[in-house]
This record gives structure tokens, C-alpha cells and sequence, in this order.
């Protein structure tokens, strides 16, 4: 995301501009295309709005990773540990996660 942001005073017009370019123009998107293929391919004509587009949509469609760690965490959580603050049990959790790369 802070490629995309990057020094907001100095883009605002070329990125409204592209902004305004995006609404206006008639998009075409067959079957076949697939979204980040797409924003890739006019990834020339909208620079700032292809890196959004890239950084948005590829995050990984699984659940698996979350519910791995809501798992661990409740692991963490047991009754004779309610008074953990969440600092420590965030702590936890990420040596854990490291510790199983």
C-alpha cells in the first residue's frame, strides 16, 4: 500500500486524473481474462491504480492461515491463562508461527 500512497501532495492531480480516465473509459473483460491478469495488461495505462488493483487482489483466497492460528490461539488461551494481556499473547503467537515456517 505505500507504493500506492506514496507522497500524496505531489500525485494528487495525475492521480485523479487517472482516477477520472479509469471512470470514463469503456472496460472490456471477457470470460477468459482473470482479474490480475487484467489489471497487469493495463497495468501501462493505469500505473497507480494497477499497483492498488495488484496489492488488493492478490491476497490468498484460503482461510487455512487464519483458521491455523485462531486454532493455536485458543491453544494459548486455555482457562489458566485468561489474564494473559493481548501484547503476550500476540508475542506467543508469533513465535509460533515463525517457529513453524
Amino acid at each position: 500500500m505505500e507504493e500506492f500512497a506514496g507522497d500524496m501532495e505531489n500525485n494528487s492531480d495525475d492521480e485523479a486524473d487517472e482516477i477520472d480516465h479509469y471512470i470514463n473509459t469503456k472496460i472490456s473483460f471477457s470470460k477468459d481474462d482473470r482479474l490480475l491478469g487484467w489489471w497487469n495488461k493495463h497495468s501501462l495505462i493505469f500505473p497507480q491504480l494497477s499497483l492498488l488493483a495488484k496489492s488488493l487482489f492478490g491476497v490468498p483466497a484460503s482461510s487455512a492461515t487464519s483458521e491455523r492460528i485462531f486454532s493455536s490461539a485458543s491453544r494459548i488461551l486455555e482457562k489458566r491463562r485468561q489474564l494473559l494481556s493481548p501484547g503476550i499473547v500476540d508475542d506467543v503467537l508469533l513465535i509460533r508461527n515463525f517457529r513453524d515456517m
